[in-house]
């Protein structure tokens, strides 16, 4: 009795644990029946909504082209400082900042003791530079050019009239002599070997005897030095016949002749003459004219020019604007300088460029010809080569409205600078100033790289682009959403919104796509709520009290215990 007793138990506790994994495996097929249906409702929701973000698109007509865009700071074009020799001192100062001043206008006083004084230094230096003139002149180069060793005339640069320091410059040498009594040719070695008999024919066919003179990955071949000409290509035959190879003619032990003042005023030697040291090869004129003498004259005549225009401002009494403009900025200051306001109709641009007697000068102020200003923006080394100088750009300059200028890119330095791993170069861009226009003024820049008008056009979201070819949607199919009729098509210029057609499209032809923005489903936020407040399984089994499913075996569903704690193995 007892032992059927124990059986009927172990009976009842089976069929619960087989009750409770049935009822588990219910309640999980419903979960996962509700995910699928979960899911099926978000694609159907997400696909409703590409239908809906599904635009269309004409084919028109317009202006296309692209563009290089930057920014920088207005300054004025072609500033030019007015100086005056460091020597001389200013007493009054007739102009400020701002003003504008006109060719001949004053600027400035000044003192009259000082001009003497520097006009007295100006002339004492004229005065000892004649002196050094005077002994450079007697410095004179040798009017011959011999040569120190014997040998033969091989090669001759110079010819009569020819400035001697212009062929040395382009050649090297004056003459070339050989000194050894041999010319030579280099050939590939092959199965030749030191003091074999070769022949060597030049390029008019006169054939001369040669010796191999040393073999190493090449043979260097000597023929006899008087008639074969220098740089000549000959052709290298061994004693069988056979060709060894070919080459230029070079002189074995050679000599050159060098100068380096004076002009050739005659050849005295030929080609292929023998010389003794000594001989007289050629013979200049004009050997005084040294490169000392030279350098003289030229220090003369700066100290002549800051002389002349020492006399002028002695004259004046002044010095007077050359050309019109605005003072951009003053740079000599004076205590004696009383700083009278000039008439505002004061306009000029002076540029001195006399030096005091020693080279020295002092900056007045600067003048801005008041015509024309520069932005330089920084372009990326992707864009520079699209660049070229005389392309129209156009800027706008915040502070002044919304207007748009027309400029022009006028110099591109090829220069680069590098932050970050960004390379970039500077363009300078020039147009013409306005009244408004101030340097220091923030402006943008677009240059025009290329345009084309009369483009057929398109959005540049409705075109698909691979690697290789590019096309478009022409139907759309509202029932299922689809898009069909793939045509392939040809572009051309894009400026990042619309895109030119040149082919495969016609004018009014309608293409339909999806926006760049709806191109790919955002799955995870399809299944981004599950199991959240949108989800609510409470009503699966919420009544079901899996307690009574074994002894609390099941009962860890509501906190995280094994569903099947209580399953036989």
């Amino acid at each position: 009795m007892n032992t059927k007793s124990k059986q009927k138990g172990k009976t009842a506790r089976r069929s619960r644990r087989i009750r409770t994994v049935i009822i588990v495996v219910v309640i999980i097929a419903a979960i996962l029946t509700g995910l699928v249906l979960y899911a099926q409702r978000m694609v159907a929701e997400n696909f409703a909504s590409s239908e809906d973000s599904i635009e269309s698109a004409q084919v028109t007509v317009g202006s296309i082209s692209t563009t290089v865009s930057g920014s920088g700071t207005l300054a004025s074009e072609g500033v030019e400082d007015v100086t005056f020799p460091s020597a001389v001192t200013l007493d009054t100062i007739y102009v400020e900042e701002g003003d504008t001043v006109s060719e001949g206008d004053l600027l400035a006083s000044v003192d009259s003791a000082s001009v003497l004084s520097a006009l007295a230094a100006a002339q004492a230096q004229l005065d000892a530079l004649d002196e050094e003139i005077e002994e450079a002149a007697e410095d004179e180069v040798d009017e011959e050019v011999t040569t120190a060793l014997d040998g033969r005339v091989k090669h001759i640069y110079a010819e009569e009239d020819d400035d001697v320091a212009t062929v040395m410059y382009e050649n090297g040498a004056l003459l070339l002599l050989s000194l050894d009594g041999y010319m030579a040719v280099d050939v590939d070695a092959g199965s030749l070997a030191a003091g074999d008999s070769v022949t060597v024919t030049d390029s008019d066919g006169n054939e001369y005897d040669g010796t191999v003179d040393a073999v190493a990955s090449t043979a260097t071949i000597l023929i006899d030095d008087d008639g074969p000409v220098y740089g000549d290509t000959v052709t290298v035959t061994d004693e069988n016949g056979s060709t060894v190879g070919s080459g230029a003619l070079y002189i074995h032990e050679e000599l050159k002749v060098t100068g380096y003042a004076g002009t050739v005023e005659s050849v005295d030697v030929d080609v292929d003459d023998e010389v003794d040291a000594g001989d007289t090869l050629l013979t200049l004129t004009d050997t005084s004219y040294s490169a000392n003498y030279d350098a003289i004259l030229k220090e003369r005549a700066e100290v002549e020019e800051t002389l002349q225009e020492l006399i002028a401002i002695y004259k004046q009494g002044a010095v007077y604007a050359t050309l019109s403009g605005v003072v951009e900025s003053i740079s000599y200051s004076t205590d004696s300088t009383t700083a009278t306001t000039a008439a505002s109709a004061f306009s000029a641009t002076t540029t001195s460029t006399a030096a005091s007697t020693d080279g020295d000068e002092t900056t007045l102020l600067s003048i801005s010809p008041d015509e024309t200003m520069t932005v330089s923006l920084s372009v990326d080394e992707t864009d520079i080569l699209s660049l070229e100088e005389g392309q129209e750009a156009e800027i706008t300059i915040d502070s002044i409205g919304t207007d748009t200028y027309t400029g022009t890119v006028t110099e591109i330095d090829t220069t680069a600078t590098s932050s970050g791993g960004v390379t970039q170069y500077t363009v300078t861009v020039t147009l013409d100033k306005t009244d408004d226009m101030l340097s220091g003024m923030s402006a943008s820049v677009t240059i025009t790289i290329e345009g084309v008008d009369d483009a057929l056009l398109l959005p540049e979201d409705a075109v698909t682009q691979t690697s290789s070819t590019a096309y478009v949607y022409t139907s759309y199919d509202e029932t299922t959403g689809e898009l069909g009729d793939m045509v392939e098509v040809t572009v051309g210029l894009s400026n990042g919104s619309y895109i030119e057609i040149t082919d495969g499209l016609s004018e009014g032809d309608t293409v339909y796509y999806s926006p760049s923005s709806s191109d790919s489903s955002d799955f995870s936020s399809m299944f981004g709520n599950m199991g959240g407040s949108d989800m609510d399984f409470s009503s699966m089994g919420g009544d079901m009290d899996f307690s009574s499913f074994g002894g609390g075996d099941a009962g860890g569903f509501s906190g995280g215990g094994n569903v099947g704690g209580g399953m036989p193995n």
